[in-house]
């Protein structure tokens, strides 16, 4: 049993999935002395015997011979076994339809055609995972089978509406997290990747941190990159504490899309020459081999720096002997050249991204912190890790010095790759060690609310829809009222949730325990939000997010509140009254019900959530008043 308690995990088990590496990270609690270390698993099949790697990569591959699924650095082997099977990546960020018909709109190749094809492709992937996790984690300590084992993810700050990170639950229940025994295995989603990030600076500084110093947290991986400011409470590394300065924000920026302005570079130069006869796949092929991953990968490094970069084509299995040239395509004995500035330019569309991103949150910092200065930008992530990334957004800060951050320093995080799984799983930890957890408040991105009734009041609610209290002759009760719990820009307790308490009469004899609730949301700025629905449809920008079915059905009618004890009172009747506490997440919600002061619980599920698909769907309006591009192709 865990030292912390009966009810806490054994192994605390972080995963962020990635849009092109996977990454682990994992904590034994059983022992006291393991506690404040984690492990990453580095055995990945497919690696040589002698070699270790700190990330998978996302890859499965679908034999066409109908055999089990290959994946990460199995499908690597050998690049003509593309021929033999249906290699699928970068297929995470499509969990909604709008990123696959952005991404269809600008010719992207070898996606999903629809969600639920992807959350296929995540399934299988994550199947193959959370195998190899438990022979891993089990080869090391023994059967898990009764172990408590909590499963952490991380979410990018792309995905910003409900649906997207309801269909990944469902794919990671698919994949098994939690299968082997229910009871004591559980996965959930937990934090943003731009909030692990900003953990794991927490607990591993670049140098010492102070209370009050205000640090922005960059993650730039393979699909998104993530952003947030955070203000430092406790600088001490081994109980920090952090709170959020403003809501995350991400952009569709990553080292995918340098592999896809890759693939159209080379695609323009076969397009001007088509009578070399070479294969319709192979831009697409050479964008994934091996070669060019380790271009982009040491690209700014003392050692990747090159006058030209030679890739091999005969290696790719598409019939290109070592003996082909090509002058005009830059093809020299089966090889084609590209120039530094070439490769440059692929970086430095992506990096322009990344800083008009970094700029907007300094000029947030101008308008809303005036006073305060950011200490220091921490890079994070397989881009963000990138030395070439570093050196371009120091040169543009030097050059273009920030109001709020003229000294701002600019630093890798220590452990790039794995800085975000690694913050996951010590936010966890530290949580159960210390009863808090280290990101001490988030900044809601939404508003959410309940439809209510209100007893009536004609000063206020003139127009409204009204109806007489069955019990009570003097109360009339106005209708579709809007209780906003929470606005878009509060701050939120991440150790607390948000409580409404709710009342229903029942007669006696009324055997009916079941009771819905409304639950709102909407994007929009908090002074628009209304207090009341009026008309036959919600005002833009207001949606039913879900209808909570809170089930009473255990409960004695003598639990309840009587009213009108004596005959000349009137009507005899029962107030029900409970409680439903709403967690709030970056990217989720989370609802429990509460009757007498406890967590109702007595052996049947309380709650019974039914998501609107339009609600769940809503996002955020971009500046011109479109919805957000969820495409994961913005440059």
């Amino acid at each position: 049993m865990s030292y912390f308690g009966e009810d806490s995990p054994d192994y605390i088990v972080g995963i962020d999935f990635g849009q092109t590496y996977t990454g682990v990270v994992w904590t034994n609690l059983l022992n006291k002395n393991s506690t404040t270390a984690t492990q990453s698993i580095r055995d990945w099949p497919g690696l040589p015997s002698d070699s270790v790697e700190t990330k998978v990569p996302t890859k499965i591959a679908y034999p066409r011979d109908g055999s089990a699924p290959r994946w990460g650095f199995s499908c690597d082997n050998e690049e003509e076994y593309y021929e033999e099977a249906d290699l699928r990546e970068h297929f995470k960020i499509y969990l909604d339809q709008d990123a696959i018909d952005g991404a269809h709109s600008r010719g992207v190749r070898d996606i999903p055609e629809t969600v639920t094809e992807a959350m296929i492709l995540i399934a299988d992937y994550l199947t193959q995972i959370y195998q190899h996790i438990k022979f891993s984690i089990e080869s090391a300590t023994g059967s898990w089978k009764d172990k408590r084992v909590e499963f952490v993810f991380s979410l990018p700050t792309t995905w910003n509406s409900l649906d997207i990170t309801n269909n990944f639950n469902d794919a990671i229940r698919k994949a098994g997290f939690a299968a082997e025994n229910p009871e004591k295995h559980s996965a959930r989603v937990e934090l943003t990747e731009a909030e692990a990030a900003a953990v794991y600076m927490a607990i591993s500084p670049p140098f010492a941190l102070e209370r009050g110093d205000i640090v922005l947290i960059c993650d730039a991986g393979g699909g998104t990159t993530d952003l947030g400011l955070i203000e430092v409470l406790n600088g001490n590394p081994e109980v920090p504490a952090l709170k959020q300065v403003a809501a995350v924000k991400g952009v569709g920026i990553g080292s995918a899309m340098i592999d896809r302005a890759f693939e159209l570079l080379v695609q323009r130069r076969l397009d001007q020459y088509p009578d070399a006869n070479l294969s319709d796949d192979l831009a697409n092929k050479l964008a994934r081999s091996g070669s060019f991953q380790s271009i982009k990968h040491n690209f700014g490094m003392r050692a990747g720096i090159q006058v030209a970069y030679k890739l091999p084509l005969f290696k790719l299995g598409l019939g290109v002997s070592q003996d082909f040239s090509h002058p005009e395509l830059g093809i020299e004995g089966g090889k084609m050249c590209f120039s530094k500035s070439e490769i440059q330019a692929l970086f430095d569309v992506q990096i322009r991204g990344i800083i008009k991103q970094i700029d907007k949150q300094l000029d947030w910092m101008h308008s809303n912190r005036p006073n305060d200065y950011v200490r220091m930008l921490v890079l994070s992530g397989g881009l963000g890790g990138s030395e070439y990334v570093k050196t371009e957004i120091q040169k543009h800060l030097l050059a273009n010095r920030p109001a709020n951050g003229p000294k701002m320093l600019i630093l890798k995080s220590r452990d790039p790759r794995l800085a975000v799984v690694k913050g996951l799983v010590t936010d966890r930890r530290q949580k159960l060690i210390s009863g808090a957890a280290t990101l001490k408040t988030r900044i809601a991105r939404a508003s959410y609310g309940v439809l209510c009734r209100v007893p009536y009041d004609p000063a206020i609610h003139i127009g409204a829809k009204t109806e007489p209290d069955p019990f009570n002759k003097k109360l009339k009760w106005a209708l579709m009222q809007m209780d906003w719990l929470v606005k878009k820009g509060d701050t939120v307790d991440t150790d607390s949730s948000i409580e409404r308490p709710f009342s229903r009469r029942l007669v006696p004899g009324d055997q009916n325990r079941k009771f819905d609730t409304v639950i709102l949301i909407s994007h929009e700025d908090p002074e628009k939000l209304p207090s009341s629905f009026s008309g036959r449809e919600f005002k833009a920008g207001i949606y039913k997010l879900c209808t909570i079915q809170s089930d009473l059905k255990e409960v004695l009618e003598e639990e309840f509140e009587l009213r009108n004890k004596r005959p000349w009172q009137g009507k005899k009747y029962y107030i029900a009254r409970f409680t439903v506490r709403m967690i709030i997440a970056p990217a989720d919600l989370k609802f429990e019900l509460w009757f007498n002061g406890k967590r109702y619980n007595r052996g049947h599920d309380p709650l019974l959530i039914e998501w609107d698909q339009v609600g769940a769907s809503a996002r955020p309006p971009s500046c011109d008043g479109a919805t957000t591009p969820a495409d994961g192709w913005e440059s």
